[in-house]
């Protein structure tokens, strides 16, 4: 199995965010091109994901995609695998996880992306913190 690279972009994040899987066994969690955690792959998540990517490494290549980025107000998402020219998927996207790149390519995407935030957010716990009223002012007399 060869490296894939997922990477998604876009007005909630400050700056890319990706997953890179090499051969299957381990992988890696990049923001903005630097290496923030990597670990080897558990079975399940083999289990998982080698079965779409097998089937996606068989699948012809589609026919170049036109690059759309997500633009100021939307969200851009990358899927390339490492020795061929030009990404297999380069979507904008409403929400994440992106649709519309075809039954197979959505399902792997799904999983990515579910595996991408699984890692930000064990890495960085985000909690919900409510602001009451009189705290948006400390001094209002």
């Amino acid at each position: 199995m060869r490296t894939v690279t997922y990477e998604r972009s876009g007005r909630t994040n400050t700056g890319a965010q990706a997953l890179r899987l090499e051969g299957m066994k381990h992988l890696k969690v990049l923001e903005q091109g630097e290496v923030v955690s990597e670990r080897d792959l558990t079975g399940a998540e083999i289990q998982r994901l080698g079965p779409l990517f097998e089937q996606a490494s068989r699948a012809p290549a589609p026919v170049v995609m036109v690059p759309q980025a997500g633009g100021p107000d939307g969200l851009a998402v990358t899927l390339a695998f490492e020795d061929e020219e030009s990404p297999r998927v380069r979507i904008a996207a409403e929400r994440l996880p992106a649709q519309g790149a075809g039954p197979l390519y959505d399902a792997l995407l799904e999983e990515l992306d579910r595996l991408l935030t699984t890692e930000l957010h064990a890495r960085a716990p985000r909690r919900a913190h409510a602001v009451l009223p009189h705290q948006l002012r400390e001094e209002e007399q």
